[in-house]
Order: structure tokens, then C-alpha cells, then sequence
């Protein structure tokens, strides 16, 4: 684990989001947090939770899931991607694999926000949300309409 308060370059937003799912796996809130802008413009929303926003909540909210969560891993698809020269958005489907299962579990969908700031590129959003599977006209089940 680093020391809290570590602060560590990223160069790409690749980059910065590999260290946010690698903290992520390994349950390490020290690591998570160096991921993150440093001030408080920041925003975290897990699955069907309320935002947390800024530093504080969003260090809350982790250290919560790393005390809850057992083992497992991530598989990340990168589903889009929007650059633009201080700011990058990337919508990926994170496929939880559980213990000792060898199947992921039904895809999250997530979009992270990264901004370029003087030390090189950190997350300012992570929004993540089930993602519904299925629901064909053919299987007989539609799923619902959801407007936003």
C-alpha cells in the first residue's frame, strides 16, 4: 500500500484508470485515492447509491466497499470514448468475477471522467450502473423505458 497523501503522476488516462481498477481488485483505499483529483470537484456513484462528492465521501464510500467485498476480479471492455485535450470520458462494461466463480457477473456499466491537471491526468467521475441484459422482442421479454 502507498502512504496516504501520495501523490502520483499519471501520464494518459489509460493509464490512470489501469491504477483505478488495479486499486479497485486489490482493495486498496491508499491507491484509490491517488487515482483522484486532489480537490473536492470530485464524484463517485455506485450502483443504484446516491452521489458522493468530494474527497472525503468519495474515500468513505470505498473504504465501505473494500470492507464489504471479498475477493475478486475485474475484466474492463472499453465501450466508447471521448478525448478532448483536458478531458477525457470513457464508458466502459466492468465484468465482476466473484471468488471462486469462473463466469462474470452480468456486466456494470461506467463512465469515468478524467481532467489533465499539472501532474498529468486523475479521475474527477466514476458513475456505474447495472447494465440490463437481454430483453429481446424474440425472448419474449421487453425491458422497461427509462427516460433521463
Amino acid at each position: 500500500m502507498q502512504p496516504p497523501h501520495t501523490r502520483v503522476s499519471y501520464p494518459t488516462p489509460e493509464a490512470t484508470e489501469s491504477a483505478f481498477y488495479a486499486a479497485f481488485e486489490a482493495r486498496d483505499l491508499d491507491a484509490m485515492m491517488t487515482v483522484w483529483a486532489s480537490d473536492d470537484s470530485i464524484v463517485c456513484i455506485h450502483p443504484l447509491a446516491a452521489p458522493l462528492n468530494g474527497r472525503s465521501a468519495v474515500a468513505a464510500g470505498w473504504q465501505s466497499i473494500f470492507e464489504a467485498a471479498g475477493q475478486f476480479r475485474i475484466q474492463i471492455e472499453t465501450a466508447h470514448a471521448i478525448h478532448a485535450a483536458t478531458q477525457v470520458v470513457r464508458i466502459v462494461r466492468e465484468h465482476l468475477v466473484i471468488g471462486q466463480e469462473s463466469e462474470p457477473r452480468p456486466p456494470i456499466l461506467a463512465t469515468n471522467v478524467y481532467r489533465k491537471e499539472s501532474d498529468g491526468w486523475h479521475l474527477v467521475l466514476h458513475h456505474a450502473s447495472p447494465l440490463q441484459v437481454g430483453g429481446s422482442p424474440t425472448s419474449g421479454h421487453t425491458p422497461p423505458l427509462i427516460l433521463h
